[in-house]
């Protein structure tokens, strides 16, 4: 049985790859998030994130390293919760990540993002100030 392959990026900066079910996508995400409702924000690189759609409302912590992610690949989000990345077809249809998809990636969560992009993280985590502060100090 083929599987999708996926980067799990929990917000304690913990990422591991994650193999999903074809049959069950919809029922892996929601598990493999702990949500009941996700939403998907659309990246550069036909790669789609999977988010919990109530996150900032319940209470979910900041997911820093997706929210980096977002920025980086032409979507500034702010995360909440667990987030998995998946890859997309121009169809729509999630398939899984593909090796160069997965090298970009890594090579996000590897370096220090650019002055440029932490100014962008800044203003989208305005309405956070306790968030704002700890990124000034980066």
């Amino acid at each position: 049985m083929t599987t999708i392959r996926s980067v799990k990026i929990n917000p304690t900066e913990t990422i591991t790859t994650l193999n999903l079910t074809p049959g069950s996508i919809g029922a892996d995400i929601s598990v493999a998030i702990g949500c009941s409702m996700f939403d998907v924000v659309g990246l550069a690189d036909s790669i789609d994130l999977f988010v919990d759609d109530e996150g900032v409302i319940n209470g979910s912590p900041l997911n820093l390293p997706a929210t980096v992610l977002t920025h980086l690949l032409g979507s500034p989000t702010v995360i909440f919760g667990t987030a998995i990345a998946v890859s997309v077809t121009a169809d729509g249809e999630t398939i899984g990540l593909t090796d160069r998809q997965l090298t970009r990636i890594q090579k996000a969560f590897a370096h220090k993002p650019d002055d440029g992009t932490i100014d962008t993280l800044v203003d989208s985590l305005s309405p956070f100030p306790t968030i704002v502060s700890m990124l000034r100090n980066i």
